[in-house]
């Protein structure tokens, strides 16, 4: 986690609404930054329109955040509960650091696996 933002990719992230879940699947090693950010919050909206579905994240190996990019995350995504996924111990801080700082205001949980998480997103009371 930086200060200054990395330059943003044209495909840092690709997203998909699938049975009620919005998937964010970051790119492999992926730096993400404010622009990152706003991107996604906007792509997030364009998606589920006037909805407040929970959101799967697979970090995908990703490398760094900007603070600026999590604060964006935590106070502008449109989201009824986030589950962050990733195998590894940089992916668990990554996740950490998101909830025990910037304490968005959806419940946010980490998991190693993509099925534990989506058993909480569609089970969880906040599921449609």
């Amino acid at each position: 986690m930086t200060s200054e933002e990395p330059p943003a990719t044209a495909e840092a992230f690709t997203a998909t609404m699938r049975q009620g879940v919005l998937w964010i699947e970051w790119s492999e090693g992926t730096s993400v930054g404010d622009t990152d950010a706003v991107t996604l919050i906007e792509r997030a909206d364009a998606i589920s329109r006037d909805a407040y579905p929970p959101m799967l994240v697979q970090l995908n190996g990703m490398v760094t955040l900007t603070r600026n990019a999590l604060l964006r995350f935590a106070k502008d995504l449109d989201v009824v509960a986030m589950a962050i996924v990733g195998p590894s111990a940089v992916d668990k801080a990554i996740a950490d650091f998101f909830t025990e700082v910037h304490e968005p205001p959806y419940p946010t949980r980490y998991f190693q696996h993509q099925e534990h998480a989506l058993a909480w997103l569609t089970s969880y009371p906040h599921a449609a």
